[in-house]
Order: C-alpha cells, then sequence, then structure tokens
C-alpha cells in the first residue's frame, strides 16, 4: 500500500485549500495547483500542467470512465473523450468522488426541490445521463446537527461513500444510509497552534484501503491520521508548520506529500516528499 497526501501552507487561502489529488495505476501523480490548474508528475518527478484553471480545489478519478464522452454539470471532465481512467476537475470548493455504481457524489448546497448547487450541507448524486437527487436525509441531518459541513469525500473499494466534515468520517451507503466511523475523532498529538480560522481535527481529503481503513488528512491538526474500520485513530504523519496535510491518496509504491500552496521561495515540486521517511520540507 502507498498513499499520497496533499500539503497546503497556513497562509490566508486555507479556509479554501487546493485539496484534490489522485493517482493512476502508472504511479503518476494529478494534483490541483490553485492558480495554475492541473498538474501531473511522472514517476521520474517530471511536472507538467494538463489543464489550465485560475481556480479549482478538487479532482477525483472516474475509473470506468462513466463520464468520459460527456461533461458533468457543475465539473469539468478534463481527460479526452473515452480515455479511461476519467479525471474530473472541480473550479469550485465542493468535493467529488465517482462511486463503483458509475455516478458522481458531490458536496451540495441542496436544500429541497430541483437546484443541488456545489457546496457543503449535503452530498448530492450525478448520473451520466444527467439525473439528479439528494443521497442522505441523515447525513444532512447529522452534520446540521454539529453545525459542520462536508468538507472531503471519497469512493471506498466497499461500494460505500466515505464522507469528511471537520470532526467526523461518516460512510454512506448509496441508499443513503449512515454509519458513522468516527464521530467525532479525537487526534492525539494535534498541533497546538491551528492554521488561521480552523478547527480541530478539521477532516478534509481522505481515501480508503481494500480492507476498510480510511487515511485522511486532519488539517486543522497538521497531521494524517489512520482510522481503523473500528474507528481506530492514529498519526501517521505530520507536516512542520506552516504546512498542512490537505489531502490522501492511495495507490501502490511509496507514501508521498504535496504542498499545494508553495510560497514564491519554493518550487512546485519541493512539496513533493515520502511520508514514510519525512524528510524535512523545503521551505
Amino acid at each position: 500500500m502507498a498513499a499520497v497526501c496533499f500539503l497546503g501552507a497556513a497562509a490566508t487561502a486555507i479556509a479554501h485549500p487546493s485539496s484534490g489529488i489522485v493517482v493512476n495505476q502508472q504511479g503518476e501523480v494529478f494534483f490541483v495547483h490553485s492558480g495554475r490548474g492541473l498538474a501531473k508528475l511522472d514517476r521520474e518527478g517530471k511536472l507538467t500542467y494538463v489543464h489550465q484553471s485560475k481556480g479549482g480545489h478538487w479532482l477525483c478519478l472516474d475509473p470506468q470512465g462513466s463520464f468520459s464522452r460527456t461533461q458533468p454539470k457543475h465539473f469539468e471532465c478534463v481527460t479526452p473523450e473515452g480515455v479511461r481512467p476519467a479525471i474530473i476537475f472541480a473550479d469550485g470548493g465542493a468535493p467529488i468522488a465517482v462511486c463503483r455504481d458509475g455516478n458522481l457524489y458531490y458536496g451540495s448546497n441542496w436544500r429541497g426541490g430541483d437546484e443541488h448547487d456545489p457546496g457543503g450541507l449535503t452530498v448530492s448524486r450525478l448520473s451520466p445521463d444527467g439525473k439528479l437527487a439528494h443521497v442522505s436525509p441523515s447525513l444532512k441531518e447529522m452534520l446540521a446537527k454539529r453545525d459542520e459541513g462536508v468538507t472531503g469525500l471519497a469512493a471506498g473499494p466497499d461500494g460505500l461513500l466515505y464522507v469528511a466534515s471537520l470532526s467526523s468520517i461518516f460512510k454512506v451507503k448509496l441508499d443513503g444510509t449512515v454509519t458513522p466511523l468516527a464521530q467525532p475523532a479525537v487526534v492525539a498529538d494535534c498541533d497546538e497552534d491551528l492554521p488561521p480560522n480552523w478547527r480541530a481535527p478539521g477532516f478534509r481529503g481522505l481515501d480508503v484501503e481494500t480492507n476498510g481503513t480510511v487515511y485522511a488528512a486532519a488539517t486543522g491538526c497538521r497531521r494524517v491520521v489512520k482510522i481503523t474500520s473500528t474507528g481506530k485513530v492514529t498519526v501517521i504523519c505530520k507536516s512542520d508548520r506552516p504546512w498542512n496535510p490537505t489531502g490522501v491518496a492511495l495507490q501502490g509504491g511509496t507514501f508521498t506529500c504535496w504542498n499545494g500552496q508553495t510560497r514564491t521561495a519554493a518550487p512546485v515540486t519541493a512539496g513533493v516528499r515520502a511520508c514514510a521517511r519525512l524528510p524535512p520540507m523545503e521551505k
């Protein structure tokens, strides 16, 4: 198992940090570099930009190419037509995931009716033929009770949708049934100096291993954590100030991290490192 985590600087942009990162089966890393677009880092370390955008926060893989020949409402398929896996890019701030059923799930501000604009109140589902639906009234109620929203999504190998909020991680069946995995989660050794305007643990990007283990960026704690299927939380990666992990991607190889909001003194590629070895971040 390998993982890739995404680090964003604790600048004023931390309220809406870039979190989108995926790794394909060839080991190529794709990540959102806000202000530039979608970047690709190949296995030799060569950096190229495959999609230009001045915004951007999230992206996801569409393994079966459900949206490879159509453009999903609110989002953009940025790979050539018919290519699988397709890559879907979110220019706004809503997390996205394509689940095993071939539908696109995203954070939305659905309040009833036909409007499913991207946001954080709940999760909506978009089918390749353009049909929209609200996924889980139970999830929406749980988030509202905690005064939180959707801060991360991941499609699990088990066919479930995994949802992050600032304090918790949830498992959602595609029929809308919700099971809290860690609610609220307690992260040991949380950094006492939180990023500006952030709450601990401040979960954001996450991914899921085949055995149901979740790896999540605890942005508010400057940590990456492992959460077992029984809800046990363990810190596995720490970032030095002012960096903050904001996303995680799993794929065979090494455990790698990316700094998503580089300062002028550091090149974009300076943020890519092996988290398992934890070499010093370039500053």
